[in-house]
């Protein structure tokens, strides 16, 4: 199998076609003709973690994370961006990502199935990213929290609320960056919406509506969906070997 013909699997899994138009998914660098030896699966693509794919004789990196988002104006290596394709180029690593197409056709699926919810849906089809579930039986909140961080690995969570007095059973959730999404949440009738990177003033509005928020780090959220998309590109293309990387773009912060 060559660099093209994976890409073509890989978008029998998470169309290409179906990522936002501002997104950058696919070949960022590297060569369609390259044939696939090893394939490293992380969620950012950063100098360290392309340095850990050719130390692994991985001569392709399949990324969440896109490298490139803008139009490069230059290649500085000592920028983050410039490093990675330099490493990239003298290893012969070939970058792929899925992002936002991975999102909508796996990602938040898989962090609700991790969770254990059932009749998991889109509610509202003009905003793929959030989907939500259902609980078999009501959890405390506290119990449930416990259970979002051990479901996904989580090394932190926050939860916000009016009132922590509640039990859950209906669950809204949209992996990165969605606290655009609450009111979406709200409307279908969700207790609680996780997401990352939720803005102060959507926080407010949010929990005075009565919608308790949980916060995860982004990375770690998301994180939490690989495992899932390399069982789904093996599903196709048993013959792969894949290796998950344990990097990461940000430290776990330290809590004082």
């Amino acid at each position: 199998m060559n660099v093209k013909e994976f890409l073509n699997t890989l978008n029998k899994i998470a169309p290409f076609e179906i990522a936002e138009n501002w997104d950058n998914s696919g070949l960022l660098v590297g060569d369609y003709n390259a044939p696939v030896q090893k394939i490293a699966v992380a969620l950012d693509t950063t100098p360290q973690s392309v340095k850990l794919a050719a130390e692994n004789n991985c001569n392709v990196l399949l990324c969440h994370h896109p490298l490139i988002f803008k139009a490069l104006k230059n290649i500085n290596t000592n920028s983050l961006t410039g490093r990675a394709i330099q490493i990239a180029i003298k290893n012969d690593v070939n970058i792929i990502a899925a992002h936002t197409n991975w999102d909508k056709a796996g990602l938040n699926f898989n962090l609700a199935e991790l969770l254990g919810l059932e009749n998991i849906c889109v509610p509202d089809l003009e905003k793929p990213f959030l989907v939500q579930g259902v609980l078999t039986q009501k959890m405390p909140l506290e119990k449930f929290l416990t259970h979002i961080k051990n479901s996904w690995g989580l090394s932190r969570l926050d939860c916000y609320a009016e009132n922590y007095n509640h039990s859950i059973s209906k669950i809204a959730l949209c992996g990165g960056s969605g606290s655009e999404f609450w009111r979406t949440a709200k409307h279908f009738g969700n207790e609680i919406f996780i997401t990352a990177d939720f803005k102060y003033h959507d926080l407010i509005d949010a929990t005075h509506s009565g919608l308790i928020i949980a916060v995860p780090e982004h990375g770690e959220m998301e994180r939490a969906s690989l495992p899932e998309l390399v069982k789904k590109i093996k599903e196709l293309a048993n013959e792969l070997e894949f290796i998950i990387l344990d990097t990461r773009a940000l430290n776990v912060p330290i809590r004082i």
